[in-house]
Order: C-alpha cells, then structure tokens, then sequence
C-alpha cells in the first residue's frame, strides 16, 4: 500500500511542477493526432489495428530530436510564463503602490491623506510624547530637589535668626555690663585695687566687643554681603520673623518713622526720642552712650527697605 501511495505521491508532484506541467501541455499539443486516434478509431478496426497504428505513428513522429525540440519550447515557455508573471506582478505593485497615490492625490480632497504618511505622523507624535513624559518626570525631580533645597534654606534661616537674637541679647548684656562698669568707675575711682579691677574688666568687656564686633560682621555679611545680596530678592526668602516684623511696623503705622530713624543713622540731623524709645522696645534699635545704631535685625530691614517698602501682602 505504501509502494502505491509514494508512486501516486510521486507522479502528482511531477504533474505539479511547473516545467513538467509545461511539458506534458506541449507534447499533448505536438501529438494530437495521436491523442484523437486513440479515443477515435472506427468500430471495424479490431485492437491489432490500433496497437499498429499507435506503433507506426509514434516510430515517425516521436523521436528523440522532436523530444529535445518540445523539451527546449517547454522551457522556452516556462520562462517566458514566469517572465509574464514578473512583468504583470511589477505593473500591479506599480500601479499601486506609485501610480495610484499620485493619481489620488490629485483627484482626491486634500483632506484625505495617504495612510504611509498618516502612519508616519502617528510615529512621530508617539515619540514626541515618549519624550515629553521624560521631561515631565524630570522636572518631578527637579522640583522635588528644590524643595527639598528650599525647605533645608528655611531651617538655615531659622537657625540664622536664633542665633540673630542671641547675638542681640548678648549685645544688651554687654551694653548693661559696660554700664555699670563706668558707673563703678565713677564712684570708686580713688581706690587703686578697684580701679586695677575695672581695668582688667574694660579689658576683657573690649575683648567681648571684639569677639561681638567679629559676630556681627559674619551675621551681617550673611544679608548685607555684596555675594548674598542678589539672593535676598524677594518676601518669602526672608525669614519669617523679619517679615513678621515688617508687618508689625506697617500695621502700626511705624514704618515711615522705622525709615527716619535709619536715615537718621545715616545721615545725621534730628531724631526723637520717643521714637528711638520705641525703636529699641521693638528690638530694632540700641542705645550705647551718645551713640545709637541698629539692632541685626533692624539692619536688615533697613538695608533692604525697599523690597518691603514695595511689597503690602504679608499675610
């Protein structure tokens, strides 16, 4: 059964094949005569005749010259098929794929657009948003570095004005403590061993205004700095209890006299008393002597009174 099957197997596969195909196609045409006779021949001829027929026609016309002749236009035609095939198969695509988008393109709304190039925009716009959800997250992290920066300037801030007030107090005390050593010198400015004693304690109180004097000057070049300057360029980059303050002075009317008093500082002339009474109250302001200056604090207000002057929401 399975020698049948391969034999059947076999000769569909050679049916199958194109030059093959070909072939028999030809040798059918060549031969027709013969083909005619066999399913043709008259009802008085008995099989002998017939087998002598086939015998003499096939002795005459089929031969191994004419098998090479139908062989070689079997090729012949194959080719020439698959030739039409290539040359047809081309015209279609042409035809398609070239010819027809510019005859659409012509005839057609402009409106429509040609699927490549829709396909092309698509493309583009899915890499325009890949790259736009790219920068969106990387300005997530930025913002979240700037807060993180602006929240770690907040605590610098508070710490900066703490040690602000101490420094104010420390001043005080040391203001108090110079009073009432020359009161002390006053009054006991014949005894020689008391003298000697507040000697070494202007020495020292000198040593202390030095060392003040030095913190000052740190605390002062944190604001006032020709590098910290530019920094300081709007409200909410100042502490909050310097704008708490700048509130204080506007809400009681206080701030035009807050700015006389420091042109006062700067340029001299006339100043009232209960207005520096005030001013020191405040904590703005300190008396030393016949001399009067500002507070760290109500340096830096004044020193940068005009982005407070120019500013009215500080709620």
């Amino acid at each position: 059964m399975e020698v049948i099957n391969s034999f059947f197997s076999n000769i569909k596969d050679k049916l199958t094949n194109p030059y093959f195909g070909t072939l028999i196609i030809v040798l059918l045409f060549s031969h027709w005569e013969l083909l005619y006779s066999i399913f043709n021949f008259n009802a008085s001829q008995d099989l002998n005749d017939k087998i002598s027929f086939i015998q003499e026609y096939i002795s005459e016309n089929i031969t191994w010259t004419s098998f090479f002749k139908d062989a070689t236009l079997a090729l012949v035609l194959m080719l020439t098929g698959y030739l039409v095939i290539i040359v047809t198969r081309s015209l279609v695509i042409w035809v398609e794929f070239r010819l027809m988008p510019i005859i659409t393109g012509v005839i057609i709304s402009k409106n429509v657009v040609i699927k490549s190039e829709y396909d092309e925009v698509v493309e583009q716009r899915e890499e325009y948003f890949d790259q736009y959800e790219e920068q969106r997250e990387n300005v997530r992290r930025f913002s979240k570095t700037i807060d993180e920066q602006t929240e770690q300037i907040k605590e610098k801030d508070e710490n900066l004005l703490e040690q602000s007030n101490k420094i104010t107090q420390t001043i005080r005390d040391l203001d108090t403590t110079k009073i009432s050593l020359n009161e002390s010198l006053k009054r006991e400015k014949q005894i020689k061993n008391e003298l000697t004693l507040l000697q070494n304690l202007n020495e020292n109180l000198k040593r202390d205004n030095n060392l003040k004097n030095k913190m000052l000057d740190q605390f002062e070049l944190l604001f006032v700095g020709d590098t910290n300057k530019a920094f300081f360029n709007t409200l909410n980059k100042f502490p909050p209890e310097i704008v708490k303050e700048v509130a204080k002075l506007k809400n009681d009317n206080q701030w035009d006299s807050f700015i006389a008093m420091g042109d006062f500082f700067r340029k001299g002339g006339h100043l009232d008393g209960a207005l520096l009474s005030n001013m020191i109250k405040r904590g703005l302001a300190f008396e030393r002597g016949e001399n009067e200056s500002f507070t760290p604090k109500g340096k830096i207000i004044y020193y940068y009174r005009n982005i407070f002057d120019s500013n009215n929401n500080y709620n």
